[in-house]
């Protein structure tokens, strides 16, 4: 069952841990990763394929998603080549149960946060999701950091013209 906006909004303010919005196709892995990571104090919001995920991104502002690649409708890093449309700074991490080199290699090239092959243990999904939030923080502390100077750099007032006149 995916979380509905308002009753996102009411669980963020428990939540300190960071917002992940959790995608794959097989409801019972999304059950078992949505599980372990409540339970670290995520808040998770869950699509069962991604045009789903792609319109919550857009409705909602995520600290990482989770992915699995082998998605019928769309494929994880075609997703990831979507959601990094939105959010360049959104930290997406795949999952698949095949060992594709060349899975790991495109979506390297893609830059994924991380690639994690299935089965993965509830503690890597965990200190991966740690991780991709820190990096998350991190950026948007930066941004807000460097901003007010790019907005001052924004109202200065360009000099006159020089007046060949004399």
């Amino acid at each position: 069952m995916a979380y509905t906006a308002s009753k996102v909004n009411r669980d963020e303010a428990e939540a300190t841990a960071g917002r992940v919005l959790l995608v794959d196709d097989q409801p019972e892995l999304r059950r078992l990763m949505r599980r372990g990571l409540i339970k670290a104090g995520y808040v998770v919001v869950e699509a069962w394929n991604g045009q789903v995920a792609v319109e919550l991104a857009q409705q909602l502002r995520f600290d990482v998603v989770i992915s699995d690649v082998h998605m019928p409708d769309m494929s994880g890093v075609e997703l990831l080549e979507a959601l990094q449309e939105l959010d360049p700074d959104l930290p997406v991490v795949l999952t698949s149960g095949s060992s594709g080199g060349a899975v790991a290699l495109q979506t390297a090239r893609l830059s994924a946060f991380a690639y994690l092959e299935k089965p993965v243990p509830l503690e890597t999904i965990r200190s991966t999701a740690h991780s991709a939030v820190e990096l998350r923080r991190a950026r948007g502390a930066a941004r807000d950091r460097f901003e007010p100077h790019a907005s001052v750099e924004r109202l200065r007032i360009p000099p006159p013209p020089d007046d060949d006149v004399g």
